[in-house]
């Protein structure tokens, strides 16, 4: 989960995390796939031979994420939405309830209280963090022949 600017000002905007997340700290969707194969060998003497084959990938067509927003946004260095942004919802995994209220636009970020009274530190995280980028192929039908001899 990344900020999405250089928080750290170290000029490099894409490895920036927010709040004291680690790598690799929110997973995407399961993988599911199913492949099938039929063949059948004919010969035709004892050096020729014939190999039909019927290849199916994806069987059952699921959509499987490849990848997912994993930008936060918002402009701020923590989590927002709790009464400090140290409070807020950490989202784990792809749909989960924190996803969710964030692609919803239930997680807005308070405004610091200082002396002059609340500032604004930034604006609400991204709506499209933790939805799909990319998906995995869908279903694939393949007919091969093979003639050895």
């Amino acid at each position: 989960m990344f900020v999405g600017n250089d928080i750290n000002g170290d000029t490099n905007p894409v490895t920036d995390r927010v709040g004291w997340s680690p790598r690799n700290a929110y997973y995407g969707d399961h993988f599911y796939d199913f492949d099938l194969r039929a063949s059948r060998s004919f010969k035709f003497g004892e050096h020729k031979q014939l190999l039909l084959a019927f290849d199916a990938f994806d069987v059952f067509n699921r959509q499987n994420i490849n990848e997912v927003t994993s930008v936060y946004g918002g402009g701020t260095p923590d989590f927002c939405g709790g009464t400090n942004t140290l409070n807020g919802p950490v989202p784990k995994h792809y749909n989960d309830a924190a996803s969710l209220a964030i692609q919803r636009g239930q997680v807005s970020c308070p405004a610091e209280i200082t002396s002059l009274g609340p500032v604004a530190t930034a604006s609400a995280p991204s709506r499209l963090f933790g939805t799909p980028r990319t998906m995995f192929n869908p279903r694939q039908l393949q007919i091969s022949a093979k003639w050895t001899f």
